[in-house]
């Protein structure tokens, strides 16, 4: 049944995220069960190890946020060969200062979810860190600086078992730095 009137289109996948609730793997079970997409068509947005392992058993891999080089080795460990993408907020911005201000916007927000929350207690950081969206906090799970830089910070989540890295440019230069960024992936190997 194609319900998505996609035809023939091979490359479709479908990402889903959980649900912040009570009981959410429950949910999402029960969810998966009744949708109508082949789990290899399917990624899962996954960063705690039971949700990895759901990933791992009821779809083609996983997508996780605001994570470490460390966190993907772990997150690659659980899941053996599904997929692993990364998703990589970055600021093309060589001022600290700067660059973590606009990191701070979205991360003010996100922090607030249970799940990301959670998982950055998992990472190491405290409850202080988290509150305060501390540099090593931002540092960590924001790549900032030069376009070389952040393309380090990506060949590092592939050296840690990432399958592919997306980038999500922050702030007012995003389409700029989107520009950049892209030029210098595509000459890096």
């Amino acid at each position: 049944m194609d319900t998505l009137g996609l035809g023939t289109i091979g490359r479709f996948v479908l990402g889903l995220g959980g649900p912040q609730t009570a009981r959410p793997l429950a949910r999402l079970e029960t969810y998966l069960d009744e949708l109508d997409v082949p789990a290899d068509r399917t990624l899962l947005a996954a960063l705690g190890p039971k949700k990895l392992e759901m990933a791992r058993r009821r779809a083609a891999g996983a997508i996780a946020l605001l994570v470490t080089p460390d966190y993907t080795a772990q997150a690659r460990a659980i899941l053996g060969d599904a997929v692993l993408v990364i998703s990589q907020f970055v600021v093309l911005d060589t001022d600290p200062d700067s660059a973590r201000r606009t990191a701070r916007e979205p991360l003010s927000f996100l922090t607030g979810v249970a799940g990301y929350r959670q998982n950055f207690l998992r990472m190491g950081f405290t409850d202080d860190e988290i509150d305060h969206l501390s540099d090593r906090l931002v540092d960590a799970v924001v790549a900032w600086g030069t376009a070389q830089d952040i393309a380090e910070r990506v060949h590092q989540h592939l050296d840690e078992g990432a399958d592919h890295v997306e980038l999500s440019p922050l702030g007012a230069s995003a389409v700029g730095a989107g520009r950049a960024l892209s030029e210098l992936m595509a000459t890096s190997k």
